[in-house]
């Protein structure tokens, strides 16, 4: 599933996952995966951790490597787009280091570098991962993230989508 990703948005996936690995190995523990997600703000354990790295761990290795990386960040995102109802809070109050991840991954999602996620990028995107919808489905599920009313989604507003739960 990792190939619905553009080389930049590829690369910058590689930023953060360098930054979720913390001791440089090139694959990603349970542990740092916990670390990384409470600094998104997700709360979990390392049982979990060790549950989710098995989901997308293809080789049996216990440790989450690049691509596999990816697959989980096409699946997160995937989920996101279709439950945006499970908003939780506005993105406010995340440490510099969260907002700077949050920042990344929006800036590689909009393609064309607009400054928004707009319902063509979504439509391609979700082409990508297998699904289709129509322009009147990704109208309505921006509608539900679209606090301005502009009919695309902003910086702030993914962060509000992405701190979800």
């Amino acid at each position: 599933m990792a190939e619905v990703f553009s080389p930049e948005q590829v690369e910058k996936f590689k930023v953060i996952f360098d930054q979720f690995d913390q001791n440089g190995d090139g694959d990603i523990s349970a542990k740092e995966l916990k670390g990384a997600l409470k600094l998104l703000g997700q709360k979990t354990d390392t049982k979990s951790c060790k549950k989710m790295i098995k989901a997308y761990d293809k080789n049996n290795t216990k440790r989450m490597e690049f691509k596999e990386f990816l697959d989980m960040m096409a699946n997160v995102f995937q989920y996101h787009l279709s439950h945006p109802e499970s908003q939780r809070n506005n993105g406010e109050g995340l440490d510099a280091a969260t907002n700077k991840k949050m920042e990344d991954l929006f800036d590689s999602l909009d393609v064309d570098d607009s400054g928004f996620i707009d319902p063509e990028e979504i439509i391609k995107l979700t082409e990508k991962l297998g699904e289709k919808m129509t322009i009147e489905e990704v109208q309505e599920l921006i509608k539900q993230v679209d606090k301005d009313g502009d009919g695309r989604v902003n910086k702030d507003e993914f962060k509000r989508l992405m701190c979800s739960k």
